[in-house]
């Protein structure tokens, strides 16, 4: 009955949010249980020290993105690679690399990157579809390389450390870049795209000296994560007050007039990730109650014991629910589902968090409502029909990589 209810709200367009708590309160009523409980869920899903980092490094990304720290990095990434074969869209994977570092969220690493990069690689004879796949597949890194908002609700879900989980995707999602970056060269060499020409040393020092700033946040912030010298919340409250004084008083992009619109999104954005998640609680409470998620890890374990199946079986459900649910949701819903499922084959949960997350990653450049693909289709004035042609090829580049890190659990467990 709940999953039913669930279908058709979604179905005929409700907000996820509101889908996941009308969906729980009905069956709530359905089978007489008190309805207070729903609100004690709510408030109990959101009242954490650790969810507090994710309004801050929402705060923070959006500060990073208004006080120009993109196009800093784009420019110093553009001096050292846009001179070889390939080198524009390498600058874009490795901008949207260091840029995923900064916000945490995949749409905004599309917008901040996009903005300046689509344009260069059309100007620089890139067809319009090649250039929208690549920066949606390399804009999916931004909910993989960490510090990912997704990958702390993962973590607030399963009672798994932060810090163990932002280490265990460093490597996946690096590797996930390279893959694009290979692509990249390997499609411009066909092409036979024209090289540009090779900066100078002093060239390179300088857009370095103009990006430092920007460079150093992702390892300041966590640096002092990995070295226990921070919790995630403390790292993300650091990360706001880096970006308002470089924001403000070096690069002095961001005016005193700014803060409150800067604020404002931050806040609409906060309030809905937070409204989900706390709608999501009492959900996942009454799986549990119902004991739904013990009867489908029966089910699945009834149809085989092979882990590599199980393991396919699931990656392909978690790639269908990246398609039409946002990454968070899908974290908040399919998690105390599924990782019983995972821990009785000899999954480490952490590896199991990083292969949720790169499949929801993918989902964002995956229609009907792969989120990346709206702001690029409308960065780049292309149709939505001819982005989705363009992505088709990364979206099976990113499985690819995807049963990589599945299959090869180092990848993800190396550093912890």
């Amino acid at each position: 009955m709940l999953a039913l209810f669930f279908v058709i709200f979604l179905i005929i367009g409700v907000p996820i949010g509101i889908t996941t708590g009308m969906s729980t309160l009905i069956c709530f009523q359905q089978n007489g249980i008190v309805t207070e409980v729903i609100a004690r869920k709510m408030f109990a899903a959101v009242d954490s020290f650790s969810l507090m980092a994710i309004p801050f490094f929402i705060f923070s990304g959006d500060l990073m993105v208004q006080g120009g720290t993109s196009k800093r990095l784009i420019n110093f990434a553009n001096k050292c690679f846009g001179w070889i074969t390939g080198g524009i869209p390498i600058t874009t994977v490795i901008s949207c690399m260091f840029f995923a570092a900064l916000s945490g969220s995949s749409p905004a690493t599309v917008a901040g990157i996009g903005s300046v990069m689509i344009p260069n690689m059309i100007d620089a004879k890139y067809s319009k579809k090649f250039t929208v796949g690549l920066i949606c597949a390399a804009g999916s890194l931004g909910i993989i390389i960490p510090p990912s908002i997704t990958m702390m609700t993962y973590g607030v879900v399963a009672e798994l450390s932060v810090s163990d989980l932002f280490l265990a995707a460093l490597i996946p999602g690096i590797f996930i870049g390279a893959v694009l970056i290979v692509v990249a060269v390997i499609y411009s060499r066909v092409k036979q795209f024209d090289k540009s020409q090779r900066p100078t040393i002093g060239e390179v020092g300088q857009a370095f000296k103009d990006s430092i700033l920007s460079i150093l946040m992702p390892v300041i912030v966590l640096g002092g994560i990995y070295s226990g010298m921070a919790t995630p919340t403390e790292a993300a409250s650091l990360a706001i007050v880096y970006s308002l004084v470089i924001g403000m008083f070096v690069y002095k992009e961001i005016k005193l007039s700014d803060l409150f619109k800067i604020a404002k999104k931050s806040v609409v954005t906060s309030s809905m990730i937070m409204f989900v998640i706390a709608c999501s609680k009492a959900f996942s409470w009454y799986l549990t109650y119902e004991k739904i998620p013990s009867a489908i890890a029966e089910g699945i374990l009834n149809f085989s014991q092979d882990r590599v199946v199980i393991l396919l079986i699931i990656n392909l459900l978690l790639l269908f629910v990246g398609m039409v649910m946002d990454s968070s949701a899908a974290v908040l819903i399919l998690t105390p589902l599924l990782l019983p499922v995972v821990t009785n084959l000899g999954v480490n949960p952490v590896h199991f968090g990083v292969i949720m997350i790169v499949n929801l990653a993918i989902g964002m450049l995956t229609p009907p409502f792969g989120l990346n693909l709206f702001v690029a289709s409308g960065i780049s004035k292309l149709s939505l029909t001819d982005s989705i042609k363009g992505a088709i090829p990364f979206i099976f580049i990113l499985i690819a990589a995807l049963l990589v890190i599945t299959f090869v659990p180092a990848l993800s467990l190396a550093l912890i």
